[in-house]
């Protein structure tokens, strides 16, 4: 299982599009398709095998086979043509050769500077780094190995800087609502094949730690805490998740009921 990009969601790691919001999911379409023709491949191979008397029987069965396939990859690559359309209309890029082969030689450069500042613990220096070498141009970091637990540490630091500014500072109702659901989403956060035991047990430390700053802050106990985040769940066929648009919802009623603020 992987998250979806757009909403968070568990969905298969080879599903073409996010069952809970629609959104593309670019390598397991990409793998449904080499998958499909693949099966087209081995079937014209397995023609050369089938005996004479049989051959007009077979060619008409893997004919019906592989015009339903190509029916299939018909309407895929329209449906990917049109997200590839909508998505450089939307975001104004489509990467050229010499734009692919930029990231790489990026990545050559950055990526083990990146490795050093994550050895030596420095993952705020991770984030300055890629953010110092991005320059004019967008280069992802998605190839990097650690990218998952930094995406983690990302949202660790949010939610950190914002209890912190919430006990310094005050904080209004939506302030408060828009910092627990941060915290939410990172208690959901579950082992994942790519983070290693030294990650996991950091994220662990991270929630323990964001939980215990929730309560000093807002006044809500960890039994509170976890009573809204089972809220604010959903489950399908595809597991128990948080749900963002569950979660606007039932902690904007958790603020308004349960937390004072001074406005």
């Amino acid at each position: 299982m992987i998250y979806c990009e757009n909403c968070y969601a568990p969905i298969e790691e080879d599903s073409a599009k996010c069952p809970y919001c629609g959104a593309l999911n670019a390598a397991g379409g990409e793998k449904q398709y080499m998958e499909q023709l693949y099966d087209i491949k081995k079937d014209v191979e397995e023609l050369s095998t089938v005996p004479g008397r049989e051959y007009r029987r077979e060619i008409g069965k893997s004919g019906r086979v592989i015009r339903r396939t190509f029916l299939v990859i018909a309407v895929f690559l329209v449906f990917v043509g049109l997200f590839l359309f909508l998505w450089r209309k939307w975001t104004d890029y489509e990467p050229t050769a010499e734009e692919i082969r930029a990231q790489m030689e990026w990545e050559k450069a950055v990526f083990p500077k990146l490795d050093a500042l994550y050895e030596a613990g420095d993952y705020d220096g991770v984030m300055e780094c890629v953010f110092e070498n991005q320059g004019e141009s967008y280069y992802s970091i998605s190839n990097w190995a650690h990218e998952d637990f930094i995406n983690v540490y990302t949202r660790y630091r949010d939610c950190t800087e914002a209890l912190a500014k919430a006990a310094s500072q005050g904080y209004e109702k939506e302030e408060a609502a828009d910092c627990i659901i941060d915290v939410l989403f990172l208690i959901q956060e579950r082992p994942y094949d790519s983070y290693t035991e030294a990650e996991e047990a950091l994220i662990a430390a991270y929630q323990k730690e964001v939980r215990e700053q929730t309560g000093t802050v807002f006044g809500v106990s960890e039994e509170a805490l976890d009573r809204l985040y089972e809220e604010c769940c959903v489950e399908d066929e595809y597991g128990v998740y948080l749900d963002y648009q569950t979660a606007k919802k039932e902690v904007k009623r958790f603020v308004e009921e349960q937390i004072r603020t001074d406005g």
